[in-house]
């Protein structure tokens, strides 16, 4: 499998490792390496610790940005390693995050003490407290880190090892949702809903799953997600709504939350959603209030929720008459889209919620609309490579 057409960027404190993993990271995928402040050197024609000495921090931030966008307009594979601090502006971030995918490499203060004993070529660092301050920048730059498409701890790791799990994980494309620590990322993938679903709930570590899923979805998948739940390796429960937007209701909460008691379901328990947008609504919206807040897992099932529903955390019920009144903005600890699961979607629901599709690239990406234009006839035929290329 290629990489995609866009830039890996390797982001993360000074002295994680980011040049060494990101230079075997390249000869892996048989692309172009680029060291961000290398290349803003060579246009300044002095070192990074001259352009601190001679125009301060926010000189050297402002080459840095100019160099960064140049980068991400390139919008071709490419390795970047980028400064610690070269995403701390959210409007960089943003951008980064949508034309590449961002990589935080980790480290503790202890080990990046050790690896940049010595190192004076680090303007930040100079200090009397080496470690107060290591602990004072990591601090202020926490949230921006957290945004990162994924966050790799590298102590006790070869670095060929490291390349190696990066690789894998490029090759997946993946899409961040930007929420500071609360940020997440979208897998879209074919048939292989089972391995992404639980490597992500491998990650999390929970002491219980309550998966919620609908009759309807059951029917067509039950077996797939009684092998889902099984692979988990934790005690698991499972709750069938009746299907359909009527059934959207508080009533709908009283099961679940009856369910994860049941099967002793605490803090570390993490639920699943798997179905269309009422049943990840419903799903959410006990994942934010059984026990003031777990986390959740969203897997959808429906086209619509696949690129509404899915993103956001929204999570909510109808009360009454009244759409969506009582919920709560929780988001997903991450969401797996496999189009495979919409060969079952009645035709009503998947050509509706091409509408939605439309509606986004008519307001700002006009590959998507060049895109659904050109493939219809493959679109309304669910050919599954166009499905993932459209998501």
């Amino acid at each position: 499998m290629t990489v995609p057409s866009r830039p890996l960027l390797l982001t993360g404190f000074m002295g994680t490792g980011k040049s060494t993993v990101g230079r075997l990271l390249a000869d892996s995928a048989g692309v172009d390496f680029c060291d961000l402040d290398t290349e803003i050197e060579r246009r300044a024609l002095k070192s990074v610790r001259e352009i601190f000495a001679d125009d301060g921090e926010a000189g050297f931030r402002s080459l840095e940005a100019q160099a960064l966008r140049d980068v991400l307009s390139a919008r071709r594979a490419q390795v970047v390693a980028l400064g610690g601090g070269a995403l701390l502006k959210r409007e960089q971030r943003l951008l980064a995050l949508e034309r590449g995918v961002v990589v935080c490499l980790q480290a503790d203060v202890d080990e990046l003490l050790r690896r940049l004993s010595g190192d004076t070529s680090r303007p930040l660092l100079d200090a009397p407290d080496p470690r107060s301050r290591i602990l004072e920048l990591m601090d202020a730059r926490r949230a921006s880190y957290a945004e990162a498409h994924l966050q790799l701890a590298t102590a006790g790791k070869q670095p060929e090892a490291l390349a190696s799990r990066l690789l894998e994980f490029w090759q997946r494309n993946p899409i961040a949702v930007a929420a500071g620590a609360d940020s997440y990322t979208v897998e879209v993938t074919h048939g292989d809903l089972t391995a992404r679903l639980g490597e992500r709930m491998a990650s999390l570590t929970p002491t219980r799953v309550v998966c919620v899923s609908d009759t309807n979805v059951d029917r067509a998948h039950g077996s797939s997600r009684q092998r889902l739940l099984d692979g988990f390796g934790s005690k698991h429960t499972t709750v069938l709504l009746e299907p359909g937007e009527e059934h959207k209701s508080l009533d709908a909460l009283a099961p679940i939350y009856q369910a994860a008691l049941d099967v002793g379901a605490d803090r570390k328990s993490v639920f699943l959603g798997l179905g269309g947008g009422v049943v990840t609504d419903i799903t959410g919206f006990a994942a934010a209030t059984y026990m003031r807040g777990v986390r959740w897992l969203g897997a959808p099932s429906t086209l619509l929720a696949m690129v509404d529903a899915s993103v956001g955390g929204k999570t909510a019920v109808d009360f009454g008459p009244a759409k969506n009144c009582v919920g709560a903005f929780w988001q997903p600890s991450g969401v797996v889209c496999d189009v495979e699961l919409l060969s079952t979607e009645p035709e009503r629901g998947y050509v509706s919620a091409l509408s939605e599709v439309i509606k986004t690239a008519l307001i700002g990406d006009a590959e998507l609309l060049s895109l659904v234009e050109r493939e219809q006839r493959a679109i309304l035929a669910r050919d599954p490579q166009l499905l993932v290329e459209m998501l």
